[in-house]
Order: structure tokens, then C-alpha cells, then sequence
């Protein structure tokens, strides 16, 4: 299989409409990483080619590649594949100096990064977004990578014309960042909640905290929608902190990726049937500014009511991370103590905190490193809440930075000659509990 990533130099005019499924693909020529020339003609004529679109922290695009590099080594020449990103040259270069994928090292002397051209020829939202061409260089497909399988690869080898696929359509009419609306937009209470919506991602427009009026959360589970009530908007689910009571456990949780025992348990028949079956969109605005606490109570109301659940809060003994206070270095007392908390990771691998307490440094932490590598909350027993301080923590000696990226032992090391000490234990907390009432 032809691997290729790479920056795209042609005579292709800029103006031409966005290709469409039927629609003959220009004769582009490519400059690989390495200065090698490559007509896409030359690949497409002789196996059907796959142009995916795709980028380093889409876990569902890595797992395709991988699928689509087997496939070939079990039955090679039976199709192309140029993966397109527009991640930088840095980004690309650092993931594949990750020791998890040294299996990427075979093409990593032909990457250029920085598509723009086949992003204009085939503009898209989401990814994987994978273009299928037949040897006469003709569009048969554009699906998403729900559609990438061995059976697929294969019928489309034997016979491009004959591919029965799912098509991907995104709306590019949608943007999260405005108000979310089906009708009239004329109101000053509104609570909505409605069906999936194909085309748009999964998300959320996350209100500030403390004081808030509006939270919409599109394409998005009943888990998603209680946590984010629970934990304030954090992003990060953590299963530690959540208790789930249910028959039906895919009402909650959807498959992962190319998981074929969850569709032998459960009626669906792939990742978008489920998503269709059981992601929906969420909107709430209140008439005023209303306390997050009260906020929240609304959010839990309407999922509550509407897909027969019950969340409660509950103190579970589940593993911590203890924070406590001994001797140390002080604290360096804040510049500007009436100025708003600030945190700001830098390129060169240091935390700058500014005019923040103990107990807004370990929220930051919690809610900006992923549950992967901060699965358990903190728990603050340093009775330092009145002391704001700023300080650097420069954590860029770290052995792995450069490859495993920012990690809480690193920050833990540093914040340790503060006196700060972090300890993983059991210990009582609160937790969100969700009850199936069906």
C-alpha cells in the first residue's frame, strides 16, 4: 500500500467547486517529503486509491491506517493510499518519534505535512473523511471511517462500481460558537432537546463558570450531559467517578473503536447506528445569569425527566490523589492578588501560574490533563486556600517530554519543593450515580 502524506503542487485552478461523488479527479502531481515526484494518476490506474484525510489525535483515523497497512500486507496491490493532514511538520515529526509507533517509521521519510489543496478539493468537518477513486481516476465515495473495513477494501478492489458505502455529508452551514436553534430564536426561557443531527460533531459550547445563562451540547450521550453537570463542564470523563445502574448499558456508553463483541450484545449495527440511535442535542438558556449550582439542577431536571434516569451524588471509596503541605520552599505571594487566576503552558515545556490558590491550580490540572494520564480527582488537604501565589514550573528536563508530552508526575516533582506532596490512596468522595429508571 502507497503511504503517503504530502504537500501537493499542480495546475489544479483554485477556483474549481469542490468535488463531488461522480466527479473526475484533476491529474495532480505530488512532492513527497523526500522530493520524489508522483503522479496520482499513476496510482489510481493501477489500483483504486483512497485519499484519507486524518491527524495524530484522531484515535479512529490511527486505527484505520492500521487496519488498511495489515490488509495490505496480507493481500498487497490491491489498493492505494495517500493520508492527507494539515498537523505541522513538528507535530507529525513528534508523534512519530513515539515508541508506539515505530510501525509508522516505513513512511516517515515521505511526509510533508500541511495539506491544503485536497482539503479545498474535498472540504470536510470531521475525520477520518476518506475519498474512494476508481482506476478511471473517477470519485465513487466520500464516507467516514465507519466505512473502512476489509470486506469494503476488498469489494472495492474487485469492483469499484459495485461499493455499497455509507456517504458522509458534512454540514458546513453549522457553527457552534452561535446559538444553537431548530426555529424561532425569539425567547427568554428555552430548554431543547432534539434527535441526532447528522452532519454536525459531537460537542459542547461550555459556559463559563460561577454565573451562567446558556449551555448547548450537540450530538453528545445522557453520561455526557450528567457528567457535565456533575463536574462543571469538565470535558474529561473519568469512570472512577461514575456509578452506572442499567439493564442497558449501551444507552450510556457507545462501542469503541471496532469493538465486534458489543454489537453481538447489543442491536446495532456499527458506531453510526448506535450514534443515531442514542446521541442527541441539548440546549439551555435561562432568562438571567443564574448560580452554576441552580444551573446545573435545570441540566439534571431535563435529562432526568426526558430519558427516565436519576442521578444522585453519592461518597464512594475510590482511589485519590491526597495533596498535603509540608516543609518547603514558600509560596510566592501573587503580584496582583485581585487579578483573575491564570494558567498558561508554554512551548517549551513550563507552567506559568499566576495569582492562583491550591485549590484553583489542582482544578486546572484536573480539567486540562486527560483522564488517560490523570484518571483519579484530587483531594486538597493543605488548608492553604487563602495564599495566592505566583510561580513557573519548569518541567522541560523531564526525561520523555519531548515525546509523552506533559505528565502530573512531572508537575508533582516541582511542586514538591513547595512542600506540596501528592498521594495516590482510597479515599471517601463524591461521586455521580445514574440510575435507569426504564
Amino acid at each position: 500500500m502507497a503511504l503517503i502524506i504530502g504537500c501537493y503542487y499542480t495546475t489544479y485552478a483554485q477556483k474549481q467547486s469542490p468535488l463531488q461523488i461522480g466527479d473526475k479527479l484533476p491529474d495532480l502531481e505530488v512532492i513527497t517529503y523526500s522530493g520524489k515526484k508522483i503522479r496520482l494518476a499513476e496510482l489510481y490506474q493501477k489500483t483504486p486509491l483512497i485519499i484519507d484525510f486524518w491527524a495524530t489525535w484522531c484515535v479512529p483515523c490511527i486505527k484505520e491506517i492500521r487496519l488498511m497497512d495489515s490488509l495490505n500486507q496480507k493481500q498487497p496491490g490491491k489498493f492505494n493510499v495517500i493520508l492527507a493532514t494539515d498537523q505541522t511538520k513538528e507535530v507529525i515529526s513528534q508523534y512519530m518519534k513515539r515508541p508506539a509507533n515505530n510501525d509508522f517509521t516505513a513512511i516517515s521519510e515521505r511526509i510533508v505535512p500541511w495539506d491544503t489543496l485536497l482539503r479545498k478539493m474535498f472540504p470536510h468537518r470531521g475525520i477520518p473523511h476518506n475519498v474512494w477513486i476508481d482506476r478511471d481516476g473517477i470519485v465513487r465515495a466520500i464516507t467516514s471511517g465507519e466505512e473502512i473495513s476489509e470486506k469494503n477494501l476488498l469489494a472495492f478492489s474487485r469492483d469499484p462500481a459495485a461499493l455499497a458505502v455509507r456517504t458522509k455529508k458534512d454540514n458546513f452551514t453549522f457553527r457552534p460558537e452561535e446559538p444553537f436553534h431548530l426555529a424561532d430564536s425569539i425567547y427568554t426561557y428555552r430548554s431543547i432537546v432534539s434527535a441526532f443531527v447528522p452532519g454536525i460533531p459531537s460537542g459542547e459550547k461550555s459556559p463559563q463558570r460561577g454565573m451562567m445563562k446558556e449551555y448547548t451540547q450537540f450530538n453528545q450521550s445522557i453520561t455526557r450531559a450528567l457528567w457535565g453537570a456533575y463536574s462543571q463542564f469538565n470535558t474529561g470523563i473519568r469512570p472512577i467517578m461514575l456509578e452506572l445502574h442499567t439493564r442497558d448499558s449501551s444507552r450510556f456508553f457507545g462501542p469503541k473503536t471496532r469493538d465486534t463483541s458489543f454489537y453481538k450484545k447489543y442491536p446495532y449495527q456499527d458506531r453510526g447506528d448506535w450514534e443515531r440511535k442514542n446521541l442527541f442535542c441539548y440546549s439551555l438558556t435561562m432568562p438571567g445569569m443564574t448560580p452554576d449550582s441552580l444551573f446545573t439542577s435545570y441540566i439534571y431536571s431535563d435529562i432526568e425527566r426526558i430519558f427516565m434516569v436519576k442521578a444522585k451524588i453519592v461518597s464512594r471509596k475510590i482511589p485519590c490523589i491526597v495533596v498535603s503541605k509540608g516543609k518547603g520552599q514558600m509560596l510566592p505571594r501573587a503580584a496582583n492578588p485581585k487579578l483573575a487566576p491564570q494558567f498558561t503552558f508554554t512551548t517549551d515545556h513550563k507552567l506559568i501560574v499566576r495569582n492562583s490558590n491550591i485549590p484553583e491550580l489542582l482544578d486546572f490540572l484536573f480539567r486540562r490533563i486527560p483522564p488517560g494520564t490523570l484518571p483519579y480527582p484530587f483531594i486538597d488537604r493543605t488548608a492553604s486556600n487563602d495564599l495566592r501565589f505566583d510561580i513557573d514550573l519548569d518541567y522541560s528536563d523531564a526525561p520523555g517530554i519531548a515525546l509523552s508530552g506533559v505528565k502530573p508526575e512531572m508537575l508533582y516533582q516541582e511542586l514538591a519543593k513547595y512542600g506540596l506532596t501528592f498521594k495516590l490512596q482510597n479515599e471517601f468522595f463524591p461521586i455521580l450515580q445514574i440510575n435507569d429508571l426504564r
